[in-house]
C-alpha cells in the first residue's frame, strides 16, 4: 500500500474480513506517512494532512482513539457543533476524522446549503482514508460521493470488508483494481518490510 501511495496511484483499496484489523493497517500508513514527513506538496517540513471518513459516529470516535498513537494535538475529531461554536472549520491539526454526514451540512451566510467540506481548499489534504467505502462515498448515485470528487487531489485509500458483487461493483470501479485483500498479518508485514524507502 505504501508503494502505491509512493507510486503516485491516487486510490487505493484495502478489502479485508471484519475485525481482522483495516483500521489498524489505516494507523501504520499514517504513522508511516506521518514519520516521513510525506506530503502531496513534497514540503520536506510539513506533516501530511490526513482525513478519516466514516459514515458513523462510532467508527469515526474508535478510529479516533485508535490512533492515540499520535500527540493529542496531531487529532482533531470534527463535529458539526464544534463547526457552528467556531464559526468555521478546524485547519490546526494532521488528523482528521469526522462523518460524510458532518461534512454534508452546513449553510452560507445567504442560508443556503454550504456543504463544511467546502471550507477547506480542495488539496488541503494529502491523504483520504475512506472506512466502509462500499456504503457511501464511492457509491455512484451517494451524494458523499461529492466529497471524494471536491478532495480528488488527495490520495484516497478505501476501506471495505465487502467483497466485490454486484450490489457493490461502483465501489470497485471508483477506486479500480484491488490493491490487497489478505490476512491483517500479511498487510503489517508488507508495512514493515522497508515500503517506506520508495516514498
Amino acid at each position: 500500500m505504501l508503494e502505491a501511495v509512493g507510486q503516485g496511484r491516487p486510490r487505493i483499496l484495502l478489502t479485508l474480513a471484519t475485525g481482522t484489523g483495516k483500521t489498524a493497517i489505516a494507523f501504520q500508513i499514517a504513522w508511516k506517512l506521518f514519520q516521513a514527513r510525506w506530503n502531496l506538496s513534497h514540503q520536506p517540513t510539513r506533516r501530511p494532512r490526513i482525513l478519516f471518513l466514516a459514515d458513523r459516529n462510532i467508527l469515526a470516535d474508535q478510529a479516533f482513539n485508535a490512533f492515540s498513537s499520535f500527540a493529542e494535538d496531531a487529532r482533531i475529531r470534527i463535529a458539526p457543533d464544534s463547526i457552528r461554536k467556531a464559526g468555521k472549520v478546524p485547519t490546526n491539526a494532521s488528523i482528521f476524522f469526522t462523518i460524510f454526514q458532518t461534512f454534508m451540512t452546513g449553510t452560507g451566510p445567504d442560508g443556503e446549503p454550504a456543504p463544511y467540506f467546502g471550507q477547506y481548499p480542495p488539496d488541503f489534504f494529502d491523504l483520504v482514508i475512506i472506512d466502509e467505502c462500499h456504503r457511501g462515498g464511492a457509491n455512484d448515485e451517494s451524494n458523499w460521493r461529492d466529497i471524494l470528487n471536491y478532495f480528488a487531489p488527495a490520495v484516497q485509500l478505501g476501506l471495505t470488508a465487502t467483497p466485490k458483487r454486484r450490489d457493490n461493483v461502483d465501489t470497485y470501479a471508483y477506486f479500480g483494481e484491488l490493491k490487497h485483500a489478505g490476512t491483517h498479518t500479511a498487510c503489517l508485514m508488507e508495512l514493515t518490510n522497508g515500503l517506506l524507502s520508495r516514498l
